[in-house]
């Protein structure tokens, strides 16, 4: 039989939508509840200072204060923020870093926390924070990783000898690859550092913690991964509460984009809980979202690569210097990440990698949308360019030529590359571009004030850390006796539509009308066991766990149905029977048939045989990351005269497998593109270098791309259905976000001929290098472009 399908592939709307436009919605700043304080946390001054006592008196006597703690009266257990650890094997564990307590006696950046408030309301907790006194003793700090990394550093923690949080080679570095550079005909190297785009998800960290008469800890906070939250808060940090004991709930989620993945003030939260005896809820201000942790890590990179004189690559050399901030958290695993995607994008034969992690006295750095491989595309995509432009290849071939196929090993060596359209995507995305037509060559065409160039970058991301982490998620249907089911899964909804996808594979693969699913999650109570949302895992290893569970609800309606067939004296077996958008009949005579509900219900209310609802669980575990691809056009319009860049044009095609839900692909292709445009052009997140103050700590003073700056996006869905995927699928969430960087740092090359070697690319850096040209070279902006400048 040839496949037909009646939800997958369709534009069909998210379930969740209604609720989040008419404000229905509930957020964890909306939970009501009897006798709900409010939480505040107290920030140090301090970039890094020891703290001596802290005098609560006055703060406690202020009338509506309940609970006033320090790091005295919190467990002293350390612990990392990064949930992810807990999916983490114990020999991979060893390399996360316990560094961490929920308030400190000496503080690491400006805002460690110090002291904790409960009140009757915001604005006494506000006022009891004030009056708490604390003596510091300030101590030497250093907020620079190269710098840190000194013999002569201040150390940021004693038990850190020299600053280094991480040193590690890739596990899977191959050859030799001084002997492959020392020998190849051509080599490049390449230097570059990205910044610290801030996530800013419109809800800014905020969580609910109360115990029952029972001992019964309940949190409610915009967790990413609420099974693994759990599980950590019982491993690490509050040892006396069995995680059996813990109930965790994750709400509507006002934006994410790896924030998530890391504990925010829910340890503060359920100590201020246990120490009040109510519930409390500990919000933090955008300010406080700015100048406290959770921003992606920055890395300094030196790439270098070898080639034969047609353009193969034989070599690469790969080394990152890294930034935690004040604790390690999720940069040992971004970088790491960084590492493995960089290296595994193109075949290279002799490949070696190397990082470096570096505590400074800054905000701790965490997991961003990319999660590493947008820091590493900036730099090896650019890098690619350099040396197609010292063999004279056009850029677009010379990756056509070194990209992975079906087969290779893939960037986790040990698995080979199960599936992939990157060259259907390089291809047909250079001929909707205008590639061709528009890319002059390397002969530096471009004249006059304003010019315009294009670039092109192509990638390699995961869909699911199969091979690296624990990678298991469980579903279950449940129907009712009116034929309507009930959905059990636990990704994190946080605006990509996850939901509304997962409904239309429970759909396809059950035969249920999908008008008919109810899905129930962010409940660990209810629902089965699941990672959360990361590695653009959700609709493959979810959907995945969702498709087995309706495959096995199928199997039950059409068993259930065999009985219903026989009173119409029509005999038939399970594997004749079809279920299809609610309705129960023959492959071959589809007008014999019934409603779905007819089963339901029969299988409920039997009082002849034997009563039992119809419901079944799923589960998929997956050893391999099964990656999508992309690649990404971008044309923009570069200003001598301001250094203004304009991005005229943009284009991504997504090697996706199978889209679910063609407009939610498209919705994630074109919001990752738009986030990684401020990461490329705008987003600038600035540490005073003498105070360790975060100066870019609003909206007014970081600026996010505007839809002044948003040219149209062009998304090309590149389908080829993947046999490990459900119905096909692969993921897209964070792919999106990492070629735009990259591309639009080669247009600016092809504009103007300068090489961009830190992020953000702003107006003032342009600036810069074209002036610097001019005193070397005595060109003026607007005359030819030459190249050899970068920053």
């Amino acid at each position: 039989m040839s496949e037909r399908l009646s939800y997958v592939g369709k534009r069909l709307a998210r379930p969740d939508i209604a609720a989040k436009v008419t404000g229905r919605a509930v957020y964890t700043a909306d939970v009501a509840l009897p006798g709900l304080l409010q939480g505040r946390i107290l920030g140090s001054p301090h970039p890094h200072a020891k703290i001596g006592n802290i005098d609560t008196t006055r703060a406690r006597a202020l009338p509506g204060v309940v609970a006033v703690i320090t790091h005295a009266d919190v467990p002293s257990d350390k612990f990392t923020r990064s949930t992810l650890a807990e999916a983490m094997p114990d020999f991979a564990f060893a390399g996360e870093r316990l560094d961490q307590t929920i308030l400190t006696s000496r503080a690491r950046y400006v805002g460690d926390w110090v002291a904790a408030v409960a009140a009757e309301d915001i604005y006494v907790a506000e006022k009891a924070l004030a009056l708490i006194e604390v003596e510091y003793e300030p101590l030497p700090a250093v907020f620079d990783p190269r710098a840190a990394l000194r013999p002569d550093a201040p150390l940021v923690h004693d038990d850190a000898p020299g600053n280094v949080a991480q040193r590690m080679e890739f596990p899977f570095n191959a050859g030799d690859t001084a002997q492959a550079l020392a020998e190849a005909d051509v080599t490049v190297e390449f230097f570059g550092v990205s910044s610290r785009q801030k996530h800013i998800h419109l809800e800014t960290d905020a969580a609910v913690a109360w115990f029952d008469a029972d001992g019964r800890l309940t949190v409610i906070s915009p967790s990413q991964g609420p099974h693994l939250a759990k599980r950590q808060v019982a491993r690490r940090i509050f040892r006396d509460i069995d995680e059996s004991k813990i109930h965790w709930i994750s709400p509507a989620i006002g934006g994410g984009f790896g924030a998530r993945l890391a504990l925010g003030v829910e340890p503060a939260a359920i100590a201020l809980a246990r120490a009040a005896g109510r519930p409390v809820r500990v919000t933090t201000t955008r300010e406080e979202d700015f100048s406290g942790y959770s921003s992606r890590t920055d890395h300094h990179q030196t790439v270098r690569l070898g080639a034969k004189s047609d353009g193969t690559l034989t070599a690469i050399d790969y080394r990152i210097v890294a930034d935690s901030g004040a604790y390690f958290s999720h940069s040992g695993s971004t970088t790491a990440v960084n590492i493995q995607m960089t290296l595994g994008t193109f075949q290279v034969p002799n490949r070696y990698g190397q990082f470096t992690i570096a505590y400074t006295n800054t905000p701790t750095t965490s997991g961003f949308r990319g999660y590493g491989n947008a820091e590493g595309a900036f730099v090896l995509q650019q890098a690619i360019d350099i040396l197609a432009e010292k063999l004279d290849i056009d850029p677009v071939e010379i990756r056509l030529k070194n990209i992975q196929k079906s087969g290779d090993p893939s960037c986790l060596p040990p698995v080979p590359v199960e599936h992939t359209r990157l060259d259907e995507c390089l291809r047909r995305g250079a001929e909707r571009f205008g590639w061709t037509e528009k890319w002059c060559g390397w002969g530096r065409c471009k004249t006059g004030r304003h010019r315009r160039g294009v670039g092109v970058s192509a990638i390699t991301h995961s869909s699911g850390a199969g091979g690296f982490l624990l990678e298991t998620s469980n579903a279950s249907i449940k129907l009712g006796a009116d034929g309507s089911a009930s959905l059990f899964v636990s990704p994190c909804e946080m605006g990509q539509g996850i939901l509304g996808a997962l409904t239309q594979v429970a759909a396809e693969s059950s035969g249920l009308s999908r008008e008919a699913i109810h899905v129930v999650t962010g409940d660990t109570d209810i629902t089965p066991f699941d990672l959360g949302s990361h590695a653009s895992r959700s609709m493959l290893v979810v959907g995945n766990a969702v498709a087995d569970a309706g495959a096995k609800i199928k199997h039950q309606i059409r068993e259930r149905a065999v009985p219903l067939f026989a009173l119409r004296q029509i005999k038939a077996e399970p594997s004749e029977i079809e279920v299809r958008e609610g309705r129960v009949f023959l492959f071959d005579r589809q007008d014999v048939g019934f409603d779905l509900r007819d089963v339901a219900e029969a299988a409920i209310f039997n009082f002849a045989d034997r009563s039992e609802q119809i419901a079944a669980t799923g589960a998929y575990s997956a050893h391999s990351h099964h990656p999508n691809h992309q690649a990404a056009f971008a044309e923009v319009e570069v200003d001598t005269h301001t250094g203004a860049v304009k991005v005229i044009e943009y284009l991504a095609a997504h090697d996706i497998g199978r889209a679910i839900n063609p407009q939610l692909v498209e919705g994630q292709i074109e919001g990752g593109a738009i986030q990684g445009l401020g990461f490329a052009l705008t987003e600038d997140f600035v540490i005073d270098p003498d105070t360790g103050v975060v100066l870019s700590n609003s909206l007014q003073t970081y600026r996010v791309p505007t839809a002044n700056d948003i040219p149209e996006v062009e998304t090309i869905l590149v389908e080829d259905p993947y046999a490990g995927g459900p119905f096909g699928a692969k993921g897209v969430g964070e792919a999106g976000i990492v070629n735009p960087a990259p591309a639009i740092a080669n247009a600016i090359y092809d504009a103007i001929g300068v090489r961009m070697t830190s992020l953000p690319m702003s107006a003032d850096k342009i600036l810069y290098l074209l002036a610097e040209r001019e005193k070397k070279s005595g060109v003026a902006p607007g005359a030819s472009a030459v190249s050899g400048q970068s920053i």
